[in-house]
C-alpha cells in the first residue's frame, strides 16, 4: 500500500488494469469494501491493486502491492472464454483478494445491483434442481448458503404469480409530492408547501396521459393486469383529487376485472378518513402504511412530521374501513438507530399484525440529504438489525415473496418483502421478475417493455421535473402511444 489518505482520511488504494478494460465490473467489487473516493483508476506510476486477464494461461488474476510485492495473489482458471465468464472470474478473484485483505465476507458474493430471482427461475428453466440451484449460486457466485436459501425461497413465490393474461400489461401511476421530504429520500418527491399551486396542474396532466394510454391499450384490446399508485406520497392529494384520480380510472378501465389494484398511501400524517374512504370506494383493496421506524426520535430525525402513534392510529382507521391487506416498510440503518430501535419497532409491528411487512436496508442515494450531508455511519449494527427484523416478521407468520438488491447501502444485505399466505403484492413480483411490460404514467415514471422472446426490455422515460413534464405533456403521450404500439405488434 502507498500510504496515501482521502481528504477523509481513508487509506487510498491505486487500480491497475492489465489485459482489460472491465473498469465497472473491478469498481463494482471493490466498492463493496472500500469507498469509491478511495480508489484511483488513474495512476500510471504505481498501483496497490492489479486487476489481470491472461489469455494465453487462460486465467485471471487480483494482485494487492504491499510496499512493491504481491502481498496478495488471487488466480482463477478460466474453463470457457466467453464474455460473462471472463467478467465473472475477474469479479471472483476481486472478491477473494480483498475478502481475504479486509476480513469481510460479503454474503452475497460477486451478485451487485441485480435481481437473484432471476438466475434461479432461468436456471428452473434449464431444470436444475433445488439443490443444483444452491449449488450453483455458492460456486459460480460465491454466494452465502442462507442466502442462496433464501433466494430460492423467494423464487418459489414468485412463480405462483408470474403467469399472465395473454396481451396484458400493468400499470403504474406516479403522485411525486410529499408533506415533506425524508432526509433519505432520492425519488421524485416534492415537499407541498412549495408546490400546492402545481398540484393541480400536475394532475390536470396526469389526468390527460391516463386517458390517453387508457384509450390507446382499450383499442389495442390489451388488458390492464395489475394498477400500482405510488410516489412520493398519493395521499398528499386531497380527497376531491384523489376521487377525480380514481373517476378517470373507472371510466376507461375495469377496476374489478383487475388481478390487484395498490394505493401506496404512504405517510400517516397524509392520511385521513376522507381520503382512505376515497381509496375503497375506488375498489382498491392493497394499501401501504408506511411508519419506516416506530420511534418517534428518529423520525423526528428523518423529517418525519408525525409520531408512532400516528402510525397506529391511521393503520386502526384503515382496518375498520376494511382494507383487505396492508404493507408496512421498515428501513434498517437509519441514521441513530441500533438494535434496541429496530427491537422496539418490530414489538409495535407485532401488536399491529399487518399482511405485509418490506424490509428495506438504507442505501445512500445521491440525491439524499443524507448524501449531501455525507452521511457516511454504516452501522455496524445494520446486519445484527436485520437479522432481528426478519426474525420477527417470520415469527409473525409472514413469508418472503419478493426481494432485490441496491447499491450503496449500510451493510451489503437486500430488501425483502414478507407476506402473510396469499397477500402477495403481484405487481412488486413483477417488477422484479421483468416478466410483463409496465407502462408508467406520472412525472419520473419509466415504462419498461418487455419482449421475452428476444430476452430484451426497452425503457420510455417521462421527464424527471414536474413543471417540465407538466410543460411536455403532449410529447410524454405521443411517446406512451408509441410505447403502447410498439407492443401491441
Amino acid at each position: 500500500m502507498n500510504g496515501e489518505k482521502t481528504t477523509k482520511g481513508m487509506e487510498m488504494f491505486k487500480v491497475k488494469l492489465t489485459g482489460h478494460d472491465y473498469r465497472y465490473e473491478v469498481f463494482q467489487i471493490l466498492n463493496l469494501f472500500f469507498d469509491k473516493s478511495q480508489l484511483d483508476f488513474n495512476s500510471s506510476d504505481s498501483w496497490d491493486i492489479e486487476s489481470v486477464l491472461d489469455l494465453n494461461r487462460n486465467a485471471v488474476e487480483c494482485n494487492i502491492y504491499k510496499d512493491g510485492d504481491v502481498f496478495i495473489k488471487k488466480q482463477i482458471k478460466l474453463h470457457q472464454l466467453d464474455k460473462k465468464d471472463i467478467k465473472n472470474a475477474i469479479k471472483m478473484a476481486i472478491l477473494n483478494a480483498a475478502e481475504e485483505y479486509t476480513g469481510k465476507k460479503m454474503p452475497w458474493g460477486i451478485l451487485v445491483g441485480i435481481r437473484p430471482t432471476k438466475i434461479v427461475h432461468e436456471l428452473e428453466r434449464n431444470n436444475y434442481e433445488r439443490e443444483e440451484i444452491r449449488d450453483y449460486l455458492t460456486s459460480n457466485y460465491h454466494v452465502s448458503y442462507d442466502k442462496a436459501l433464501l433466494t430460492i425461497e423467494v423464487a418459489e413465490r414468485e412463480k405462483r404469480y408470474l403467469t399472465k393474461k395473454e396481451n396484458s400489461v400493468s400499470l403504474y401511476i406516479g403522485i411525486p409530492f410529499c408533506p415533506t421530504r425524508c432526509v433519505y429520500c432520492s425519488f421524485t418527491s416534492n415537499p407541498l408547501g412549495k408546490n400546492q399551486r402545481v398540484v393541480e396542474e400536475y394532475l390536470d396532466a396526469l389526468i390527460r396521459e391516463i386517458t390517453a394510454t387508457l384509450d390507446c391499450l382499450n383499442e389495442k384490446n390489451i388488458n390492464v393486469d395489475t394498477l400500482y399508485i405510488g410516489g412520493g406520497t398519493p395521499t398528499s392529494l386531497t380527497s376531491e383529487q384523489l376521487r377525480r384520480l380514481f373517476e378517470t380510472l373507472s371510466s376507461r378501465l375495469d377496476i374489478k376485472g383487475l388481478r390487484e389494484f395498490t394505493v401506496e398511501a404512504g405517510r400517516p400524517d397524509s392520511i385521513d378518513e376522507e381520503k382512505l374512504l376515497a381509496i375503497k370506494e375506488a375498489g382498491c383493496e392493497r394499501i401501504s402504511i408506511n411508519p419506516q421506524t416506530m420511534n418517534d426520535e428518529t423520525l423526528r430525525r428523518i423529517g418525519r412530521n408525525h409520531t408512532s402513534e400516528d402510525i397506529v392510529e391511521k393503520y386502526e382507521l384503515a382496518r375498520m374501513i376494511g382494507f383487505k391487506v396492508i404493507n408496512m416498510d421498515l428501513i434498517i440503518g437509519l441514521p441513530g438507530e441500533g438494535v434496541e430501535e429496530i427491537r422496539r419497532t418490530m414489538e409495535k409491528l407485532r401488536v399491529l399484525s399487518p399482511d405485509n411487512v418490506t424490509i428495506h436496508t438504507m442505501a445512500i442515494k445521491r440525491a439524499s440529504v443524507l448524501n449531501e450531508r455525507e452521511y457516511s455511519d454504516k452501522s455496524l449494527s445494520a446486519e445484527r438489525m436485520y437479522e432481528i427484523a426478519t426474525e420477527e416478521v417470520r415469527n409473525m407468520g409472514l413469508y418472503p415473496y419478493y426481494m432485490y438488491r441496491q447499491k450503496n447501502m449500510v451493510s451489503p444485505l437486500e430488501n425483502v418483502g414478507y407476506c402473510k399466505e396469499s397477500t402477495e403484492c403481484i405487481y412488486n413480483i413483477q417488477m422484479i421478475a421483468e416478466n410483463i411490460s409496465i407502462i408508467a404514467m406520472g412525472a419520473d415514471g419509466v415504462s419498461k417493455l418487455v419482449f421475452e422472446d428476444e430476452n430484451r426490455i426497452e425503457r420510455v422515460a417521462n421527464v424527471k421535473d414536474v413543471g417540465e413534464y407538466i410543460k411536455r405533456i403532449d410529447e410524454m403521450i405521443e411517446n406512451k402511444k408509441r410505447a403502447i404500439d410498439i407492443i401491441s405488434k
